[in-house]
């Protein structure tokens, strides 16, 4: 069954629920890096603060699902989040209280969590397919995407993206 893909409406009920969480810097940027990269569990619990270069974000070969790395642009508002969630600490962006990384299985689960929390169904590739299908939405091309997302194919990005009502309606009255 494949994520769900989350209305602006939905984002927002979890925007509100961070604020009411134990650590809300840590889930914020989770959720940023779920929603505006679409980076996977995997991805997530090898982050390591020195792969974010200035305004670029460079996983290294070895830690996505192919085994190649990537490199995706960052904004302003991931690096003020990943500065609220670390401060002054480097090495892994997540870990527990005891400072040691979460798996790939934890992360999912906590996302999920967090969703459910806020009253919305959802899991991190919530956040990929999203962002697939807004790129898409929003006149990316599928091979930007495909690189974004780290795909080999782009039978897989296209597997991600779902039709949107402005997607169709551009194609039909264009």
């Amino acid at each position: 069954m494949k994520a769900p893909i989350l209305k602006a409406s939905e984002w927002e009920q979890v925007e509100a629920h961070l604020a009411t969480m134990k650590r809300p810097a840590h889930y914020r940027l989770l959720v940023l890096l779920v929603r505006k990269l679409g980076l996977r569990p995997k991805e997530l619990a090898a982050l390591d603060r020195s792969w974010f270069r200035s305004d670029e974000l460079r996983i290294p070969i070895g830690y996505s699902k192919r085994g190649s790395g990537r490199s995706l642009p960052v904004d302003n508002e991931i690096l003020t989040a990943l500065e609220d969630h670390m401060g002054d600490r480097t090495g892994l962006v997540f870990v527990n209280r005891m400072g040691l990384g979460f798996t790939p299985g934890l992360l999912s689960e906590s996302v999920r969590r967090l969703f459910r929390e806020a009253g919305v169904q959802g899991s991190a590739y919530s956040g990929r397919r999203g962002m697939a299908t807004r790129l898409v939405d929003e006149g990316a091309n599928i091979l930007v995407v495909q690189k974004a997302l780290g795909h080999k194919h782009a039978s897989t990005t296209m597997s991600y993206v779902e039709v949107t009502d402005s997607m169709l309606r551009r194609a039909l009255f264009a």
